[in-house]
């Protein structure tokens, strides 16, 4: 009686993405989005559309401009982004070892103390860093806007 296609998603998951990529696109991507490429990506019908946008209270509309309400920034900050800020530690991690291992190589090559690591593992392991600590949410975003449409239309 519940049985769902497989690659159906549910009104939540559809509304969880279009929160994520209104945010994602209105901090880096800086144009304007289209309604037909939302509902090209998101799976969404017309109607389906503008209700996620007019009726759920987390958009407001101006124009051509969609913009997250504060009930969608507090959605947002509460249930969505926790699971990307995740990384950040781990990126900061990755810049302290960096530095250490950098270190490492410091004292070995100036003061002759054993050495495990060279300087650029040490490049390798600050780069990880930064790009998982800056770069993690643009990142997604270029996922989102061009990954193939996922929706299964029913015929």
């Amino acid at each position: 009686m519940l049985k769902r296609r497989k690659n159906e998603k549910l009104r939540g998951d559809r509304l969880r993405d279009l929160i994520l990529l209104v945010y994602l696109n209105n901090k880096y991507g800086g144009e304007k989005i289209k309604l037909s490429w939302l509902k090209e990506k998101l799976g969404y019908s017309t109607g389906g559309l503008y209700s996620a946008l007019d009726e759920s209270g987390y958009f407001e509309r101006k124009g051509d401009e969609i913009r997250l309400t504060e009930k969608g920034k507090a959605y947002l900050r509460e249930h969505i982004l926790p699971q990307y800020t995740v990384f950040y530690p781990i990126g900061n991690f990755l810049i302290i070892l960096g530095l250490v291992l950098l270190l490492q190589w410091y004292l070995w090559t100036y003061l002759h103390t054993p050495m495990i690591f060279q300087w650029y593992s040490a490049v390798i392991v600050i780069a990880g860093g930064i790009i998982l600590r800056v770069f993690l949410m643009r990142l997604v975003y270029w996922v989102m806007i061009h990954r193939k449409e996922r929706h299964v239309s029913s015929k």
